[in-house]
């Protein structure tokens, strides 16, 4: 384990520069996980980091310590506890982060039980909310339009609290294109307009449409949906945020489903 006490270190700088621009990560294909729990999702998915930090303080604690050691082979860097500090994006670091390569989004199946698609949702906090709610529903697959905040940025990655590794996420999606092939019922969320989403039958396979957080559900992929549904609100009450409908709507989705056989992927 080498240790480093100079931001002037080249495997340091190279750290900095992921945590710090999206652009270098996209362009290396790489992801930043700042802290042991986003660490452990990672590990317990059964992939490996391709290298970790770790402050003096965070090897101190057994769980750090432990991380650690599953990460290897890769190469581990140990860092003064003032340089970990100045790297981490986080209130109150835990003592490790990871590089690792950012998982390819593979094509999601025509019949899918359970998916996910967002329609230029913008906010990193929602679209690592309903990612979050995507995996504990079951849904395997979520798709994000073009115009979707960076599912693997650190603020969204933070909000999913380790969801991405039980999921399967494709970024850039033509969520036109999909709806016109998927064989499942697909309904678009609306604030207004369509029938209550407590009305429809979500017992066989489908996909749920959350839009853009000012917009809604872009025109196209409004017209490529099976259905378009609204969740009832009390009176006054104009819309919900989209990180609740979205959640709200796959709930329903595991609702129906209690007790019949097999999982959601």
């Amino acid at each position: 384990m080498k240790a480093i006490a100079s931001r002037d270190n080249a495997a340091f700088k190279a750290m900095a520069r992921l945590v710090a621009n999206g652009g270098e990560r996209r362009r290396r294909g790489a992801s930043v996980l700042d802290g042991a729990h986003l660490l452990a999702a990672f590990l317990d998915s059964g992939r490996k980091p391709e290298a970790v930090m770790v402050s003096r303080a965070g090897l101190a604690d057994p769980e750090v310590a432990r991380l650690v050691e599953r990460s290897r082979p890769a190469t581990v860097t140990l860092l003064a506890d003032a340089l970990f500090d100045a790297l981490s994006t986080v209130q109150s670091p835990t003592g490790v982060i990871a590089e690792v390569r950012t998982p390819a989004g593979a094509t999601v199946p025509d019949d899918a039980a359970l998916v996910l698609a967002l329609d230029d949702i913008q906010d990193p906090g929602n679209v690592g909310t309903l990612l979050r709610s995507a995996a504990a529903a079951g849904a395997g697959h979520v798709l994000l339009s073009a115009r979707c905040a960076f599912a693997w940025s650190p603020k969204v990655l933070r909000a999913a609290m380790g969801a991405h590794f039980a999921l399967n996420i494709v970024e850039g999606a033509d969520l036109v294109e999909f709806l016109a092939r998927y064989r499942g019922t697909s309904i678009a969320l609306a604030g207004r307009g369509g029938k209550s989403l407590y009305e429809l039958d979500l017992r066989g396979p489908a996909a749920f449409i959350v839009g853009n957080e000012g917009g809604g559900v872009s025109e196209a992929v409004l017209g490529a949906a099976s259905a378009s549904a609204r969740i009832p609100l009390a009176s006054g009450v104009e819309s919900l945020n989209a990180g609740s409908a979205g959640s709200i709507a796959l709930f329903e989705a595991v609702r129906q489903r209690a007790g019949k056989a097999g999982n959601h992927r």
